[in-house]
């Protein structure tokens, strides 16, 4: 039997060697025959000989043309049992149960005194007078729980919160705030609730406290490779939300610390974290970062545009974009304003104007305007003690029938080996997919004699700092991210399918916006154009760039395509008309 030249591609992409006639039963999801749960579903992705039939808890599902098969898993009870079989025409058959286990919360003894956690401070902390700790910790209702830090203060009450009945959740909360005279290291935090009048149940939190009195706020020096400031605490499988990256040798004020990140004061009322290992504490009397701007001078070249601030340190900074108008903000804190000229130079000819404003104490801003009717990428660096801002100019198309011609293409294969990304049905990988997208893609660009790098070009993971020196070393003009779809180990994935463009920055969102557009011409469903995506490649500011959601590996229409040669070769053609058009339209 002649099966569909996707079929054959899918088994070459997982490595699958298998007789056309032989009946087999492959499982992708669940990844364990007997596994615990929480969700109420559970996704299923399988696959079998195409003229096979398959069934799930006994009722039969769709077999694609790729063998493909999926489906969901419903835990009724604690524990279940989902059966999976497939069945060919000579009435063979393969079948496998796996079994879901539903962990039981610990039951205590009615009316005994327990502390089933305590769920802050989980992570050591550094804090100074006016900080305020919290403490939180799950125990037997009805209670009037304390908490004490070791050498500094004890019996601090606690208070329990209530469900909207008023009755108690068991949940318990309670704040101390340091005072000047507080001083302690590597504290223990321990909560009591009286059992009697001899005796209570205690328990220690994870996290232990250092009070630090007469050594912070302290100076650290940023080092690392792209070290970054993350606005807060949160994170997701992407990491924290980034305020932005920084250049080795910044000097910061640290005030605290918190598990691995030290807590850094920028501006009034504003403070960031930043990561311990991207920075080294400077001794206990470092004089604090702080200095007078001078004059700024804005000159430039062929290509770009620079502008210079005399800050007499390298002291910390964010940068945003504006598009209405279309602008560059650079925030400088530490800095007072001693600025009284700004010399622009002709040839600064992409700039049309720079001032700069003092917004707040030791927060010194630059504005500078824009003359083009896009963001083409910025860069910001220190010269010395001089604070240096590179702004690409709009690329000159000499032929707008190639407005390619001329510059140099960033293409990003996601994943790699140690890093496989999301799964198909059949088996596929993500970073196999990737990788043969953006092989076609490259193909395609260098037909039409366009430069390009490519972030890794065989199977290897590369490190996202070491792809991102490669593009910025290359001076890429543009940076398309391959990647696929999925969703989570509880979503319909029959139901959930389409493509989507992502950006962090408001000035590269047309480029999102464009290849979005190209991707839904293929036919793919809609799934959205999503900004301020925290990915690593979104971050750089030096260049225009997107990742692009080709299409969700975990649907199996999707899959089919994304399994395809010819879709792929479609793929390739839209992400380079997108790029094309993203010139063109911006050079009329």
């Amino acid at each position: 039997m002649r099966y569909p030249l996707i079929l054959l591609l899918a088994c070459t992409l997982v490595s699958v060697a298998r007789s056309a006639d032989s009946l087999f039963l492959r499982i992708v999801l669940p990844e364990r025959d007997t596994l615990t749960y929480s969700a109420a579903r559970h996704r299923i992705a399988a696959s079998t000989n195409p003229s096979a039939k398959a069934f799930i808890n006994y009722k039969e599902v769709k077999v694609y043309p790729t063998g493909a098969f999926v489906g969901l898993h419903y835990t009724t009870a604690d524990t279940t049992t989902l059966h999976i079989a497939v069945k060919n025409a000579a009435g063979d058959s393969l079948y496998r149960d796996i079994l879901f286990i539903k962990p039981q919360p610990k039951v205590y003894p009615e009316n005994e005194i327990y502390i089933d956690n305590i769920s802050a401070p989980s992570e050591d902390l550094w804090l100074t007078a006016g900080d305020m700790l919290e403490v939180r910790a799950k125990a037997s209702p009805g209670q009037q729980p304390t908490f004490s830090i070791d050498g500094v203060q004890s019996g601090i009450p606690m208070r329990e919160l209530t469900a909207k009945n008023g009755s108690g959740t068991g949940t318990y909360v309670g704040q101390y705030t340091v005072t000047p005279e507080d001083e302690c290291a590597d504290a223990a935090v321990t909560v009591s609730i009286k059992k009697n009048f001899f005796s209570s149940e205690n328990a220690a939190a994870r996290g232990k406290v250092s009070i630090i009195r007469d050594s912070l706020p302290r100076v650290a020096e940023v080092t690392g490779k792209r070290p970054f400031l993350n606005a807060g605490l949160g994170t997701d499988r992407l990491g924290g939300a980034k305020l932005g990256f920084l250049t080795e040798g910044v000097r910061v004020i640290v005030t605290g610390k918190v598990g691995n990140q030290y807590r850094v004061k920028l501006g009034a009322g504003m403070e960031a974290w930043l990561p311990q290992d991207q920075a080294v504490l400077q001794p206990v009397n470092t004089p604090m970062p702080t200095a007078l701007t001078g004059s700024i001078s804005v000159t430039g070249s062929e290509t770009e545009d620079v502008v210079r601030v005399a800050v007499g340190q390298k002291l910390p900074y964010t940068s945003e974009q504006l598009t209405d108008p279309m602008a560059v903000i650079v925030n400088i804190y530490g800095a007072s304003s001693n600025t009284n000229w700004i010399t622009h130079q002709l040839s600064a000819s992409g700039i049309a104007m720079v001032k700069s404003t003092q917004v707040a104490e030791e927060q010194f801003q630059l504005t500078i305007l824009l003359r083009s009717s896009r963001h083409w990428g910025y860069d910001i660096a220190y010269e010395g003690t001089s604070m240096r801002i590179r702004i690409r100019r709009a690329p000159v198309a000499a032929d707008t029938l190639k407005p390619l011609a001329g510059l140099v293409i960033g293409i990003d294969a996601g994943h790699g080996i140690g890093s496989e990304g999301a799964k198909g049905a059949t088996g596929v990988v993500e970073k196999d997919v990737t990788l043969a997208l953006a092989k076609e893609l490259n193909a395609l660009l260098a037909s039409k004699g366009i430069r390009t790098v490519m972030t890794r070009e065989t199977d290897d993971n590369v490190l996202m700092t070491d792809r991102a020196d490669k593009l910025l070393a290359a001076n890429v003009h543009l940076l398309v991210s391959i990647h696929c779809n999925s969703i989570g180990e509880s979503g319909d994935p029959e139901q959930v399918k389409g493509t989507s463009t992502y950006y962090r920055y408001p000035g590269f969102k047309n480029l999102s916006d464009i290849m979005y557009k190209r991707m839904l011409a293929l036919g793919l469903a809609e799934w959205g154009v999503t900004g301020n995506f925290n990915f690593s490649l979104s971050g750089p500011t030096q260049f225009p760039n997107v990742l692009v959601e080709t299409a969700f590996l975990s649907n199996p229409e999707d899959e089919m395509k994304l399994l395809d040669p010819e879709f792929r070769k479609q793929t390739a053609a839209a992400i380079t008309a997108g790029l094309e058009e993203y010139i063109r339209t911006a050079i009329r």
